[in-house]
């Protein structure tokens, strides 16, 4: 199949020289072979009117995205990864620049702060609005990743040019905001190409690009502010987004199966003249009242996420430990440049022990997927209870603690700077094992809400991680003796990190209860 044509560049192409979409004949007859029809009754005229509803021709269908080439799969999966990593280098990116810009800007730690949590902001809220397009048949993902990530690089300019908070605030929200598709929609274009059996393992690799944006973001920034000044940090960023959008325009295919029979649907109509051919995607779309898609959209994720225990508890957790990520951003400085006396470019480098422990972790749990959870799942037709993955994270529930005691009280000048690097390959290993079992997890839990659940989690984590930053000096500079400066606060985290220890075993034992009590889940 020629995928290229199902580009937003091959689609224009195709439009400017007004070829046709659809299929010749014997084509049509073929698609029109696998069309269902139903009645329904018009409300106008009150008559009934014929629709055909056009699907795949079976499951072999060589346009359905899952039967495309593996290398033209692989090819999507670099494109969302490369597309993720450039977007989330610009969370943690701003940090080398703070001190240059509070001078510039003439303001404190805790404002120019502010720039790292907006953007975090920005993308715990962007989900909620732009995701629930991406699934509009008339629209798709292609379209949103394209329009979002323009903005996004234009967003760059002013941020670049401006010498305010009245004018870096704003278009750190902004850029957060319209940057949120390729973390809150990446892992649903692998679902559209990948089958079920393969995808736990893509969705890993997808995971190191939305690991490696914030953890090599600080080493970017760095480069950038020593080589140049703190304004090539978003120069940079501009630069390396446009370069995804030209890289995505020419080669990234629609993979939204909505949007697919949407277009076939829509030769039939110009081909035939006739405009009862139409998708279920189109009806659904036309038929969902505005309220109702507002409550999908903004109040059930808000609501599942208070009312569910499942949710509740691992959103928490999983709430923390992404903050803890983002407070390295200001934990870092204060250990490698104040204790050791790093050079802004060695303390971007410090970062990756992360890297390092998300390797490990990778490695480890594709080992545990092949040996003990998919046979087991192959073996069972399918029927293995949800909370089997919940044992993934019995021994990832004691790296947090481990890791925060162990840098909190080795980063002193008495002590190798080696060893607070080390501590955090195990909070990494923590991390990614815990939020690929999480994830899947509530996937499986609640399989019908699965988008409001994620967009849920997202909003918590992300407002979790966008407050941390705001306090983390200040808590490490009121509490940590003078010799290990970050010392008591980490304490302060690995207690909180103690007490969430028990949430995976909990819910290994009273999980299936738990569902069957609750509305949403399955049970």
């Amino acid at each position: 199949m020629n995928f290229l044509r199902y580009t937003l560049f091959g689609e224009a192409i195709c439009y400017l020289a007004k070829r046709k979409r659809d299929k010749d004949a014997d084509e049509l007859t073929r698609v029109e072979s696998q069309i269902s029809s139903y009645t329904r009754k018009s409300k106008e005229n009150d008559v009934n009117q014929k629709e055909f509803i056009v699907t795949w021709n079976g499951e072999n269908d060589p346009e359905h995205p899952q039967n495309w080439p593996v290398l033209v799969k692989s090819l999507i999966t670099i494109q969302i990864c490369l597309l993720t990593f450039s977007v989330y280098v610009g969370s943690a990116i701003f940090t080398p620049g703070e001190i240059e810009m509070m001078k510039v800007m003439h303001v404190g730690e805790v404002p120019i702060t502010l720039g790292l949590t907006m953007f975090v902001v920005g993308y715990a809220v962007g989900p909620l609005i732009l995701s629930p397009l991406s699934e509009l048949p008339q629209v798709g993902r292609l379209r949103i990743y394209l329009a979002t990530l323009f903005v996004f690089i234009c967003l760059q300019i002013p941020t670049a040019l401006g010498s305010s908070l009245g004018v870096l605030l704003p278009m750190r929200f902004l850029a957060g905001f319209f940057g949120s598709p390729a973390l809150a929609t990446g892992g649903a274009t692998l679902a559209d190409i990948w089958q079920p059996t393969l995808l736990p393992y893509l969705i890993c690799i997808w995971s190191l690009g939305a690991v490696a944006g914030p953890v090599l973001g600080p080493l970017l920034g760095a480069a950038m502010v020593v080589a140049k000044d703190w304004r090539w940090q978003f120069w940079f960023l501009m630069i390396l987004c446009a370069f995804s959008f030209i890289f995505l325009l020419f080669s990234m295919p629609e993979t939204s199966e909505s949007y697919l029979l949407y277009k076939r649907a829509k030769g039939l109509r110009e081909s035939r003249g006739n405009p009862s051919y139409v998708t279920e995607g189109e009806v659904a779309s036309r038929e969902t009242k505005f309220s109702q898609l507002a409550l999908e959209t903004v109040w059930r994720p808000i609501h599942l996420s208070i009312s569910e225990p499942i949710v509740l508890s691992l959103n928490i957790y999983i709430g923390l430990i992404y903050a803890i990520l983002y407070l390295w951003f200001e934990a870092f400085p204060i250990v490698f440049q104040g204790v050791y006396h790093f050079t802004l470019i060695e303390n971007g480098l410090t970062y990756m022990g992360i890297m390092v422990g998300v390797f490990i972790a990778l490695v480890l749990f594709y080992i545990g997927l092949y040996k003990v959870t998919i046979p087991k799942y192959l073996a069972s037709n399918g029927k293995v209870p949800p909370e089997e993955i919940l044992k993934f994270q019995f021994a990832a529930t004691v790296c947090f603690p481990i890791c925060l005691f162990w840098f909190g009280w080795t980063g002193r000048a008495s002590v190798h700077w080696m060893s607070p690097i080390a501590s955090t390959v195990f909070y990494a290993m923590g991390t990614f094992i815990m939020f690929q079992t999480t994830f899947q997890y509530l996937a499986s839990c609640y399989p019908k809400y699965v988008a409001s659940v994620f967009a849920g989690n997202d909003l918590f984590r992300s407002g979790m991680a966008a407050a941390f930053p705001l306090f983390a000096r200040a808590m490490f500079n009121n509490t940590g003796p003078s010799y290990a400066p970050v010392g008591w606060g980490c304490t302060i985290l690995g207690v909180i990190s103690c007490i969430m220890i028990p949430i995976p075993f909990v819910l290994y034992k009273m999980g299936t209860k738990l569902r069957t009590r609750s509305k949403f889940a399955a049970s």
